[in-house]
């Protein structure tokens, strides 16, 4: 997703992380989750996650930008697009995309994944979307995960930069071809934002540089 702040084009796509750099206290958690219906994945990234989710799941969903989904990258060791990847390895599940989603998330899920999603959006309007968006995509009695990192060595350097730019709960700093924004969200800061969303807390702990908020649509 693109966003225009303070005159700086950020290109959020460019944080996604490979399968390879997926965080293990949250994929041992994601393996010992009760199987569900279904299972959604959004701000699938480059489906950092989105086997583990299959892997408990019978009907799966993703969302992401239009240019998430559609530009060339590599995936999992293959040169293509997270839309041909899941075409050809995840067949049967729903491609999601986020403008529409925002609109009409049509489809019911019993448990959506939302990780190191929301400290990389820096415009409160497309985080208020995303959230009533998942909040409208549950199932009743569905389930969703919130994981956020709220410390690493970029977060540090970006507080310390002299030419970061203040923003949010975060910082925009530039380099001579892109610009990136860090938030910082940490377990408190989350469960009041997405308690502002009807969320209801079901539990929220710390691991490591992350943290995770488990919270229930009832």
């Amino acid at each position: 997703m693109h966003y225009k702040i303070k005159g700086i084009e950020i290109r959020s796509e460019n944080a996604a992380k490979p399968i390879a750099n997926a965080a293990a206290p949250l994929v041992s958690w994601l393996s010992a989750r009760p199987f569900t219906p279904s299972a959604l994945d959004f701000g699938c990234g480059k489906l950092r996650y989105t086997h583990y989710l299959a892997d408990k799941s019978n009907r799966l969903g993703v969302v992401d930008s239009d240019v998430q989904l559609n530009r060339l990258q590599r995936i999992n060791g293959e040169y293509t697009s997270v839309k041909q990847y899941i075409e050809k390895r995840l067949l049967g599940c729903m491609i999601h995309e986020l403008n529409a989603f925002w609109k009409n998330p049509f489809q019911e899920y019993h448990f959506v994944l939302c990780a190191n999603v929301l400290s990389a959006i820096p415009c409160p309007k497309a985080r208020a979307r995303s959230l009533h968006a998942i909040h409208t995509s549950l199932s009743k009695n569905g389930q969703v995960l919130f994981v956020n990192q709220h410390t690493n060595s970029y977060f540090t350097a970006a507080r310390d930069n002299p030419a970061a730019v203040a923003h949010l709960d975060g910082w925009i700093t530039k380099s001579k071809a892109t610009a990136s924004y860090y938030g910082i969200l940490n377990k408190q800061s989350v469960i009041k934002l997405v308690g502002r969303f009807g969320f209801v807390i079901e539990k929220a702990w710390v691991e490591g540089q992350s943290n995770y908020v488990l919270a229930q649509k009832v």
